[in-house]
């Protein structure tokens, strides 16, 4: 073998790795990533590996890099796979070089785009298009609507939606892409209002009080909403340690 074929054979090497090493690469910043994970994306046509001859996978670091883009967009933005998938279509399999990612806390729909423009600031948006953003249909905004975990506004003749309405949409979304059956969706909204419940009976009467607390009062809040948050995802977590 040449000199020239051994440094192309060891470079392309050095650049490839295997379904495990792409995965310990990932978990400092995913710990919940798992194989089966990595697979699912493969099979909805989101990163498309090379195969040895005897048919294992091989990730570059391009794949990598895409992945974490990926799993950023589903963390961070709560992105539906088929609006991720319709990015990446976009931009010929790369990242598209508006990263909407940097406006870190906006929630952005997407509208009919001609350079994957997306409209920046407080949402307001029609069931079109909170369908078009959420990659979900009408019928099902509907059905999550009369559940009472959608809510829309009236604006003169019309009905819009708000940045909650689209990051339900979207978590819906996702529940939906892996497995879960809609109807199931009203548990947390049934969890959440027995938890306001009790949250209103510790703080109104502190309110009553002394109005000028609420700006204390409302510190207060969000703490225990914080800390509530954390102790479910702990109980959560523990509960389910059948499944690993």
């Amino acid at each position: 073998m040449s000199e020239g074929n051994l440094e192309e054979v060891t470079k392309g090497h050095d650049e490839s790795m295997s379904i495990g090493e792409l995965l310990a690469g990932l978990e400092p910043e995913f710990p919940d990533i798992t194989i089966s994970k990595i697979r699912f994306l493969e099979a909805q046509g989101l990163l498309e590996p090379q195969r040895t001859a005897s048919g294992y996978r091989q990730f570059t670091t391009d794949d990598m890099t895409i992945l974490r883009w990926i799993l950023r967009q589903q963390r961070e933005h709560f992105l539906p796979l088929k609006v991720i998938r319709q990015l990446l279509d976009e931009s010929g399999g790369k990242i598209p070089e508006e990263d909407f990612t940097e406006n870190e806390g906006e929630v952005q729909p997407f509208r009919e785009r001609g350079k994957n423009r997306a409209f920046v600031g407080s949402v307001s948006v029609s069931i079109e298009e909170l369908a078009k953003a959420a990659g979900l249909e009408i019928s099902t905004l509907r059905e999550l609507e009369k559940m009472g975990l959608l809510l829309g506004h009236e604006a003169g003749s019309t009905t819009v939606y708000d940045d909650d309405s689209l990051l339900v949409a979207q978590l819906a979304s996702m529940f939906i892409e892996l497995g879960f059956d809609i109807r199931h969706l009203r548990m947390y909204l049934v969890s959440a209002q027995r938890e306001a419940g009790t949250l209103e009976q510790v703080l109104l009467p502190l309110l009553r009080e002394d109005p000028a607390t609420r700006s204390h009062v409302n510190k207060k809040l969000n703490e225990l909403i914080e800390a509530g948050s954390r102790l479910r995802q702990i109980i959560l977590r523990r509960s389910l340690d059948r499944l690993g």
